[in-house]
């Protein structure tokens, strides 16, 4: 039984697709555990880059959780586009208790890379 608190540090993206026609995005991340849209946050947009960095910090108690959803955006007016998503798996954080890795994102229909995000995870145990 897995459960803890886990530190989620979204550092930086890097080759972001620019959506934009004219100008370009402003990206931004979503993050959730497992289905529950109770535990969704999201990152500042970054205006005008396609290498943004945010340095924003998510705290989780976890009990069990098995994912952590990403979906990377470009913020517009009336409505973000999306630009790719995953899922990264908690048992190697579990295990590790810390993980820093680059995720891809990728199209959710063309399956290309439309970039990447840095992320750091960081896990402590509790006895419950």
């Amino acid at each position: 039984m897995s459960s803890g608190k886990l530190e989620v540090h979204i550092v930086q993206g890097r080759g972001i697709k620019d959506m934009d026609t004219v100008g370009q995005g402003d990206p931004y991340v979503e993050l959730w555990l497992d289905e529950d849209s109770s535990t969704k946050h999201k990152t500042d947009s970054r205006s005008g880059t396609n290498t943004p960095v945010w340095d924003k910090y998510f705290h989780y108690f976890v009990k069990n959780h098995k994912e952590l959803h990403l979906r990377l955006l470009d913020e517009d007016v009336g409505a973000s586009e999306l630009i790719g998503v995953c899922s990264i798996p908690l048992a190697d954080v579990y295990e590790k208790r810390y993980v820093d890795q680059w995720v891809h994102l990728p199209d959710k229909k063309s399956q290309e890379s439309n970039g990447e995000v840095r992320v750091i995870l960081e896990y402590w145990p509790t006895n419950i």
